[in-house]
């Protein structure tokens, strides 16, 4: 009979220590995997919201109108107002704009008054149910885009000057024609603790302020059509002197 050998202790050390390193050595590598997979997430989702942030922006400047408004204390606004903060110099930009959807059917207007600012490193969207305002107005926050830590704005006027606030005191004989002036373009840059200096330019709409509709958002009534000349009657008699 053939004599049976087993493996000797040096032998069975040495297989758990070989695969104890294989064990390890997959471990590190899964590790490294899920590590990779989590921060592709992350900026996956950041690129998101800052890909939804300027599509906001882009949607809201797009449908920019000519509309002045009240503020709560009965004063007139501009239909556009580019400003800075008193205290830090944080651009502010607010507006009036079209195409605010209703698919529940309320009672409201189409048009809607918007506000772009930062509060801390937070970029919001502010927004009121109506236009004209009242002290029972409150404005409704949207925070849009994390980790901003600047914003600055630009304006650009119909003679091709740039403009750091709007409306720009130029001494406009006319104030309320002033109020109701958009500018032909808005530069829009802020500063992003993952994607640094990012800027955007918008044109807004060509719209003169004897165009801007009424609040319910129905354009002027420019349907009227010539009165058609009457078709002449067909000569139903005979000639005369034949």
């Amino acid at each position: 009979m053939s004599r049976q050998r087993g493996f000797t202790l040096l032998e069975v050390m040495i297989a758990i220590g070989i695969f104890a390193l294989l064990g390890l050595g997959t471990y590190r590598m899964l590790e490294t995997v899920m590590k990779a997979d989590e921060v592709t997430r992350e900026h996956e989702k950041s690129l998101r919201e800052l890909g939804r942030a300027f599509a906001s922006i882009d949607r809201d400047l797009g449908q920019a109108l000519p509309r002045v408004v009240r503020d709560a204390y009965g004063d007139e606004r501009g239909a556009l107002v580019g400003e800075l903060g008193a205290t830090d110099g944080t651009a502010a930009l607010e507006f009036s704009r079209a195409g605010w959807r209703n698919p529940l059917g309320s009672t409201r207007s189409q048009l809607q008054r918007v506000r772009w600012r930062l509060a801390g490193s937070t970029l919001e969207r502010v927004y009121w149910s109506v236009l004209d305002q009242a002290v029972d107005s409150p404005p409704r926050v949207q925070k849009v885009l994390e980790g901003v830590s600047s914003v600055e704005l630009r304006y650009l006027d119909d003679k091709g000057q740039w403009q750091e606030q709007w409306p720009p005191s130029l001494g406009d004989s006319d104030p309320a024609k002033a109020r109701g002036r958009l500018p032909v373009a808005v530069e829009f840059k802020l500063e992003h603790r993952h994607y640094g200096g990012l800027t955007r330019l918008y044109r807004l709409p060509e719209m003169g302020i004897e165009e801007q509709p009424s609040e319910g958002g129905t354009p002027p009534d420019d349907d009227k059509k010539p009165t058609p000349e009457p078709e002449p009657k067909p000569d139903d008699g005979k000639e005369k002197g034949a």
